[in-house]
């Protein structure tokens, strides 16, 4: 599973979703996650940068991603078997100029994702955790973004999770775009 994990973290670098050692992916197991060390880069993933931990807080979650427990969070409130952590620019741009949801102005994006709720909270906060849950226990978010710090997606397999991070950055990227050539007309 750690090779499928690498494939598509070098994926998520290939294509400008992430960079350096930010962002994280995760896959379900019986016993728990599977999911990036912290400090592992995306795009050169080994075997040993990928650990599992438990559904609960534990010693096995030293080295792993600070963002394991916003995974966590998500498994226990949806049926998810797999999660993707980026950082999309143009998400997390359109997650500073927007209130709650980024609204896709394209049909690509309004019909994949419908809105996209923007959340609140710190990394690793409980405000996050919170959050997340919420969005995603409502069955009707493919992804969110994560105010000023980055989207998430929960899906069924992790290319699930890649095409929905892709479109939500594609989307923002429109939306944005659109929004500035509006601004320079008036």
């Amino acid at each position: 599973m750690w090779r499928e994990i690498a494939y598509w973290g070098r994926k998520l670098a290939e294509c400008g979703l992430v960079s350096s050692r930010f962002g994280n992916i995760s896959v379900r197991t019986e016993r728990g996650l599977l999911i990036k060390r912290s400090g592992a880069m995306l795009d050169s993933l080994k075997e040993e940068d990928v650990i599992e931990v438990g559904l609960t807080p534990s010693k096995a979650d030293a080295g792993a991603s600070s963002e394991t427990s916003s995974h966590r969070a998500i498994y226990l409130a949806t049926d998810a078997r797999a999660i993707i952590h980026a950082h999309p620019q143009f998400a997390i741009v359109e997650s500073l100029l927007c209130g709650s949801e980024i609204e896709p102005l394209d049909s690509e994006g309004l019909s994949f994702l419908g809105t996209i709720p923007i959340v609140d909270g710190e990394p690793g906060s409980r405000e996050l955790f919170e959050s997340l849950t919420r969005a995603f226990s409502s069955g009707k978010a493919r992804g969110v973004v994560n105010r000023g710090h980055g989207s998430f997606a929960a899906g069924p397999d992790l290319a699930d999770c890649f095409n929905t991070t892709a479109m939500i950055e594609h989307s923002s990227k429109i939306r944005y775009l659109y929004d500035l050539q509006r601004r320079a007309k008036s």
